[in-house]
């Protein structure tokens, strides 16, 4: 079974700033310089739309994933404000397969009445939310209210914990260890690092070894290929290669480019004699590790 637990639903200009859409461009160029797994909406698609993802984009992406995560995140600060009541409507016109999880910013004075009317009313069935994207403070424990709902509603959440190239964002908020205070306040709330917390993987490793709530996906790795396989090797020298799990971060890439990506990460390794990443670990990544015991239940109902 493909499980995708990381797409997006969103698009320029209802959702996505000039700002935003110009760096971005920037970053998909220089992907794509490094990789042919990388979506390419085609040179008849203004470079301003090359990081939309409508529904029809979404679901030809998606079409070979049994189950998928979509959410939009809410980050006005970087100029990025997702739909949350189109993505539960989304999610619901297609709930054979989509899980709509919402996104509020933790910022706002009413976000945890937020995320309580987004779960309860809405039907969506996980948190979204970054502290670069949205300029919070993960060790601020004013936060912490928003983190202990969602752990009460006993829904997961997905934390973009790592760098970006949006030039509003605040990179001290960024390092993956700056979550350890929230998952020792919420031991019962299952939380995804998105992306491994790109470049700091080594420090998502060590944070996911210790605290048995925390996971990570490996989206937006492979287009990176050192990076990528030095990721998984961590990963595997301290034991936690069971706790990644699958992601295409669509539109960066779409799932089967995501795929590919990990099936090409030893090829890096063409004329060295550096130990290559098993492919038991890589088919587990693929399409075993979301089914983790007390782990993420990504695909269960709240």
């Amino acid at each position: 079974m493909l499980f995708d637990t990381h797409t997006n639903l969103m698009w320029y200009p209802e959702h996505y700033s000039e700002e935003f859409v110009e760096t971005a461009w920037e970053a998909k160029r220089a992907k794509m310089k490094l990789s042919p797994d990388v979506y390419f909406a085609g040179a008849d698609v203004s470079y301003k739309n090359t990081f939309d993802s409508r529904p029809e984009t979404l679901l030809e992406a998606t079409r070979d994933a049994d189950k998928v995560i979509v959410f939009g995140i809410k980050a006005p600060f970087c100029g990025i404000n997702a739909d949350q009541e189109l993505i539960a409507k989304f999610a619901r016109e297609h709930s054979d397969r989509f899980i709509g999880w919402c996104s509020v910013d933790p910022n706002d004075r009413d976000c945890v009445e937020q995320l309580e009317y987004y779960v309860n009313h809405l039907g969506l069935r996980g948190l979204k939310c970054s502290p670069i994207y949205q300029n919070w403070d993960p060790q601020d424990p004013r936060h912490l209210p928003l983190f202990r709902k969602a752990e009460s509603l006993g829904i997961p959440v997905n934390i973009h914990q790592g760098t970006t190239f949006v030039r509003p964002g605040p990179l001290k908020y960024a390092n993956p260890v700056q979550l350890e205070d929230i998952a020792i306040a919420c031991p019962g709330l299952r939380i995804v690092i998105a992306h491994m917390g790109h470049p700091w993987e080594d420090e998502c490793v060590v944070l996911i070894r210790k605290h048995p709530n925390l996971y990570a996906n490996v989206s937006a790795l492979h287009y990176r290929p050192l990076r990528h396989y030095q990721a998984l090797m961590t990963a595997l020298e301290y034991g936690v290669e069971h706790k990644l799990i699958l992601g295409s971060d669509f539109p960066s890439a779409t799932l089967p480019q995501v795929i590919a990506g990990q099936r090409k990460v030893n090829d890096i390794l063409e004329g060295t004699r550096f130990p290559r990443i098993p492919d038991e670990v890589i088919h587990n990544i693929i399409y075993e590790n979301w089914k983790d015991r007390k782990s993420t239940r990504l695909n269960s109902s709240h």
